[in-house]
């Protein structure tokens, strides 16, 4: 939202003492904060009390050393309101942040609710900004009250682990951070990137994933950034790659740390510089691609023994969101039961078999809390899939239901060739790797260069 002033005296309307008493009657923060500058020209009475700061330390002082904010830097609420001119937004209701705020030394964090509005000149030109904000530790504290969330954005989880990450998830996704999402394979961290967009200002944008371990380890380069025609061998048009397809949106890559150490440097540099180059061009493209990258790997090892660039991982490990597994939230066991009965059977009646939800029996749920559950929440769906199928309709779902299923194996088997034991080798590799093709070649103890020649004659 913007207000144009009558005329081009902003310091002489905020030292009228009509405005200074309708400022200091407003129930929330307000600082205006001059635009070439960045220096505050007036905070108003509520503003100081929250920030634990007097009139004489914040005039004319620097803004981002009065609000002392962690995202004053890369996600300023004046320079984004600035950019808002000429697009959808400008002209509507002023977007709302959730900040931090440290103030002045030794004053407590304050989490706050942040909106920013453009103080014009008559001929239209931005001259200041008021960031207006709130005090969000009441409403926390009545939430917490009231009992903890029990999903977030198509995220299931009651336990303490999860409503630090919903917490955590909020503050970051308005803001256009690349963020690194660690966690084991399974615990649902894709889900955890499609919150992040669909809570962000990028929505409605392009969102591309790319899982890093699938790509052919000789087109890489081609898929991310694109490719001119005439490149290499069977580049026979120009193409975009991830990045040009995902330009005003998101792109999400999923196991990063399969990406080759010369990949990695070009994609420090389209997320420092916004700036790439197809391949067999010589000109720079700029891209705007919010980057979320998530791995299952130890990213701090990795970096450790030269295999993950430290730079690229500090430039992504800013902000980083860690999906806990499912052993270290059992309590959240009965609320993902629930959650994945209800949609199967949603699934069922909508391919015309109807089926009501069945309930989870005290002795089974017991069966499932005593699991290890190295699959985390992925290997709890499967289970939980096949005892829904298994069950009868009207019974309840018992210990029988979801035990593993077991098959008495022949007394003689049949005699297999070579090629099909290999075969059959690498098809439970790529099992048991869910697809990871970096994984899987460490299993068999070959190269991924390998099993990819294999994979692609038909072996695998």
């Amino acid at each position: 939202m913007d207000i144009t002033l009558p005329e081009d005296n902003l310091s002489a309307l905020l030292s009228n003492p009509l405005v200074v008493g309708l400022l200091d009657q407003i129930s929330d923060g307000a600082v205006v904060i001059d635009v070439s500058s960045r220096r505050i020209l007036a905070m108003n009475r509520r503003a100081r009390q929250l920030l634990g700061a007097s009139e004489d330390e914040v005039s004319g002082a620097l803004c981002r050393e009065a609000l002392n904010s962690p995202l004053c830097k890369p996600a300023c609420l004046l320079t984004e309101g600035l950019r808002a001119e000429g697009r959808a937004e400008a002209g509507c209701a002023p977007r709302e942040s959730e900040v931090f705020y440290r103030g002045r030394e030794g004053a407590p964090l304050l989490h706050a609710r942040a909106r920013m509005i453009v103080v014009r000149a008559p001929d239209g030109r931005p001259i200041a900004g008021i960031e207006m904000f709130s005090d969000l530790t009441e409403t926390r504290r009545l939430e917490k009250a009231l009992g903890d969330r029990r999903s977030l954005h198509g995220i299931i989880g009651q336990a303490p682990p999860m409503q630090r990450l919903y917490e955590l998830l909020e503050q970051v996704a308005p803001y256009d951070l690349p963020v690194l999402i660690t966690g084991e394979s399974g615990v649902g961290k894709e889900r955890v990137a499609d919150a992040l967009v669909g809570l962000s200002d990028r929505a409605r944008k392009p969102y591309v994933k790319v899982n890093c371990a699938a790509l052919n380890p000789s087109l890489v380069e081609s898929e991310l950034f694109g490719h001119r025609r005439g490149a290499f061998t069977g580049a026979v048009a120009d193409r975009r790659g991830s990045f040009e397809e995902a330009h005003g949106g998101t792109l999400l890559l999923d196991e990063l740390g399969e990406l080759p150490l010369s990949l990695q440097a070009k994609l420090l540099r389209v997320i420092q510089q916004g700036e790439l180059q197809r391949v067999g061009e010589d000109r720079p493209r700029t891209v705007d691609v919010r980057v979320i990258a998530a791995t299952n790997r130890d990213i701090e090892a990795d970096v450790q023994t030269g295999h993950f660039r430290e730079d690229l991982y500090y430039r992504l490990a800013g902000v980083r969101l860690h999906v806990p597994p499912l052993r270290e939230r059992k309590g959240d066991l009965p609320l993902l039961a629930e959650h994945f009965l209800h949609r199967f059977a949603d699934e069922a009646r909508q391919r015309g078999r109807a089926k009501t939800t069945p309930g989870l029996r005290a002795d089974a749920l017991a069966e499932l809390v005593g699991r290890d559950w190295r699959g985390n929440v992925r290997e709890l769906e499967n289970v939980l899939r096949l005892a829904f199928i298994r069950v009868p309709e009207g019974a309840l779902i018992g210990p029988d239901h979801v035990a593993a299923p077991t098959s008495r194996p022949s007394a003689e088997p049949e005699p297999v060739s070579l090629q099909e034991l290999e075969k059959r080798a690498i098809q439970r590799a790529m099992d048991q790797s869910e697809g990871n093709m970096a994984a899987a070649a460490r299993l068999l103890g070959v190269d991924r260069t390998t099993l990819w020649r294999k994979l692609r004659r038909g072996e695998g």
